[in-house]
This record gives C-alpha cells, sequence and structure tokens, in this order.
C-alpha cells in the first residue's frame, strides 16, 4: 500500500500531532508501507522554514510552501492554515500516485484539500479525527454558536466526514460526536483508534538515573508536572489556585515543561501572587522526554469543561508510558478521566476545585507507597492497551477495511501486511 499522511507538521516539529504521525508514519514503513507526509515547511511555534523534501527513516517527507508565522495571534494562523491549503493542494496534485491519503483536522478545513484532489486522483481518503470542528472552536468561544462561520465550518465538515472512506477517532464520546455528524449509516465506517506513546522510548526511571533532576535542581521536591502544549483546551485555573495554596509547602514544586497560548496566563499568576513553587521550563528534545516525565511525581493532564469528546490529551499516554500516576483536572466525562478512575491509576478533579487537588496533592505527597502502586497500575495499562504497536495494527486493519479487504483474525501479522501492501485499489 503507498500512503499519504497530510497534516501541516511532521518531524522534526515538537508539536503533537506531528510527534504521533512521526511514529506512525515509521511503524508503518517498517511494516511494508509506502509511506509519504505531505506537511507545511513552518513549524508549530514559528521560526526558520524547513526543507521542501527530505528523507526520515525510510519516510518520504515533502514540505508544501505556506507561510510560518506559528501561533502568535489569529491573524498569523489564518495566515499559515490558508497558505498550507494552496500549497498542499498544489503538492497533493503533482505527488507520484498513490493508494490513499489519510489527513488530520489540523487545520480546519485540510480534509477538503485531501477528499477533492483524493477523488480527483482516485485516492482512498481517511480522515484522522484529532479534534472536532468547529465544535471545539464554539466551545473555546473562537466561533459564536449558529453564526454564519459556524454554520458554513459545519456544513464543509459534516460533508467531507459524510464523503470520506474512512473514518478514525480517538475514543468512544469522539465517536459518538462523529457517528451524530454522518449519520447511522455511515457510522460503520468509523473506526476507535487511541492515540498512542512509545513504551521502549518512554519508561519508568528512577531519580538516582534522572540527569534531569540533577539540572534542575529537583532531588528534594515533589514535582507536579505539566509537559507539552499550554494550550486553549487546557484548563489550568484550577491547577495555578493549588499551586497558590500550597504556597507554603516548599517541598512542593509546580513545573511547567512546555509552550502555548496559555504560557503568560501562567507567567502572570505566578508573578501576581509571587508563587515561588511555580516554575516554567522550555520544550525539551524529544529524546530526553523520558527524562522530563520521569522528573514528575504525579503529572497533569487538563481538559477545559465542554471539550470531552471533542478532543483527547495525547500526553496521557506518555505518562502511563513513564510509570507516573495521572492528575487529570478538568472535564470529568472525557474518556481519559472515564479511563483514570475504571483503572486506578490517579486521581480526577473538576474544574474548579482548587482546593480538592491541593488536597490530593498534599496527600500523596506523604503516601509515596501509594504513588508507585498508581504508576505501576498507569504502565501495566499501558502495556496492555495504549503501546505503540496496538495503534500501529488498529491503523493497519482500518486500511484493509478502506481498500477492501477483510482480514482474517487468524492471519499473522506478516501476512496481512503483506496483503495490504501488495493489494491494488
Amino acid at each position: 500500500m503507498r500512503l499519504i499522511i497530510l497534516n501541516q507538521f511532521f518531524y522534526p516539529d515538537h508539536s503533537a500531532t506531528s510527534q504521533l504521525m512521526t511514529d506512525l508514519a515509521e511503524s508503518l514503513v517498517q511494516r511494508g508501507v509506502a509511506v509519504t507526509a505531505l506537511a507545511g515547511r513552518g513549524r508549530y511555534t514559528g521560526g526558520e522554514k524547513l526543507s521542501p523534501r527530505e528523507d526520515y527513516k525510510g519516510v518520504r517527507i515533502e514540505r508544501a510552501w505556506s507561510t510560518g508565522f506559528g501561533k502568535r495571534n489569529i491573524a498569523a494562523r489564518i495566515s499559515d492554515y490558508l497558505s498550507f491549503y494552496l500549497g498542499a493542494s498544489w503538492k497533493l496534485l503533482r505527488l507520484p500516485s498513490h493508494d490513499a491519503v489519510m489527513a488530520l483536522t489540523t487545520p480546519p478545513l485540510i480534509g477538503l484539500v485531501a477528499l477533492l484532489v483524493g477523488r480527483l486522483r482516485r485516492l482512498r481518503v481517511i480522515m484522522l479525527v484529532q479534534d472536532v470542528y468547529p465544535d471545539i472552536a464554539v466551545a473555546l468561544g473562537a466561533l459564536r454558536p449558529g453564526s454564519p462561520a459556524t454554520k458554513a465550518l459545519e456544513w464543509i465538515s459534516c460533508q467531507v466526514l459524510k464523503r470520506s472512506d474512512r473514518i478514525v477517532v480517538l475514543s468512544e464520546s469522539m465517536r459518538e460526536r462523529i457517528a451524530a455528524k454522518v449519520g447511522d449509516a455511515r457510522a460503520s465506517r468509523i473506526d476507535v483508534i487511541h492515540n498512542w506513546a512509545d513504551g521502549t522510548d518512554i519508561r519508568p526511571i528512577t531519580e538516582a538515573s534522572n540527569p534531569f533532576v540533577v539540572e534542575h535542581n529537583l532531588g528534594e521536591s515533589f514535582v507536579i508536572l505539566f509537559s507539552g502544549n499550554l494550550g486553549r483546551v487546557n484548563e489550568f485555573s484550577t491547577v495555578l489556585e493549588a499551586a497558590r495554596l500550597l504556597r507554603d509547602r516548599s517541598d512542593i514544586v509546580f513545573l511547567f515543561v512546555g509552550g502555548g497560548a496559555k504560557e503568560g496566563e501562567i507567567q502572570e499568576f505566578r508573578r501576581k501572587h509571587g508563587l515561588d513553587n511555580v516554575k516554567l521550563l522550555p520544550y525539551q528534545p524529544r529524546h530526553l522526554l523520558r527524562y522530563s516525565l520521569g522528573a514528575g511525581h504525579a503529572l497533569l493532564v487538563t481538559l477545559a469543561d465542554g471539550l470531552a469528546g471533542l478532543s483527547v490529551p495525547s500526553k496521557a499516554y506518555a505518562i502511563m508510558a513513564a510509570g507516573r500516576p495521572l492528575l487529570f483536572v478538568g472535564d470529568p466525562r472525557s474518556d481519559i478521566a472515564r479511563i483514570i478512575t475504571e483503572y486506578r491509576c490517579g486521581a480526577v478533579i473538576g474544574s474548579g476545585d482548587g482546593r480538592g487537588l491541593a488536597e490530593v496533592i498534599a496527600t500523596w505527597s506523604a503516601e509515596r507507597q501509594k504513588l508507585e502502586e498508581l504508576g505501576s497500575a498507569a504502565r501495566a495499562l499501558f502495556d496492555e492497551r495504549f503501546d505503540r504497536a496496538h495503534a500501529v495494527n488498529a491503523y493497519l486493519e482500518t486500511f484493509a477495511k478502506c481498500i477492501n479487504l477483510t482480514p482474517a483474525s487468524s492471519s499473522t501479522p506478516g501476512a496481512r501486511e503483506a496483503r495490504i501492501k501488495n493489494t491494488p485499489l
């Protein structure tokens, strides 16, 4: 099989979807799938543009021309989006023949490019829904409910989903949201495939073997860690209130590693309340992720209220891989919150309950044995359901369905992958 993965970002960008798609592409190549990644030349945070094409571990990377202003403001985002639509359309038209194109929902409407060009070139079209648009933009206040722009985006999004050959979503609650858009007749074409982490790269480590702990002088601290994009989908007010309530606990540190739209909110809260227990560090190189995650005794996952089924925090899987307890703050209807409760690998705190979060943290800081048990449960769950290989196998099954194969459950992985590779449309 010859597959195009269409997403605004790809290796070496550090954004979540870039890292996920880089992992997937690399693994698919190892399983015999020929993969071309079509991305933009800009980076998630702006800056120097990337080369128009390169090879990475067997993956052919083609980068369409686009502006690269990053996430500094709405105008910058719109410019990057529109120019990427145009550049990606041109590249997609000119790429050599492929069997299928899989488009993510970042940026919004890139699926329309995949559908129009894909149909013109007789490609199978797979939509990978990472965030549900325009619903998430409405929930975050970026679009008004019922406005002409919202209605237009909703109509286009529904048409793209309905006309795709296959749809991949990240959770059961997201499946329900998408099924309501496409109708019962088409719901059978929706596959639930969770995001993942690499359990070989990220694994439990001890403080004694962690250079990140030494470098940042964290050895004497109980560290509550948030790692990744400090974006609009996150809920930080509850976390910051807990930090304020625990300001006199010199042994407890709230560490934010990453960057994004809400970095300024965190900096301002820390300055306003004089919080020495809140620290921020920039994004770390990916090969150091196991060490930065391992520096936390409990790791935060946050999701703003109203976003259950619209977005799934992918950082949860890396936390499980690191063997650390999850502290979920936000919408309790989220699939991640349900997983934590069901498998007893952390705690779930509702938005606004800063005191409750502070109490959990204070209790955990004195119960290290309990922390180890929660972390072990998280890693066991990860090994069972969320390691990278599970996701890759699921995507291979989806591709098989998309090209009208029905893989037998008794088939060996190698035989199944060979059939996917060798079956023409």
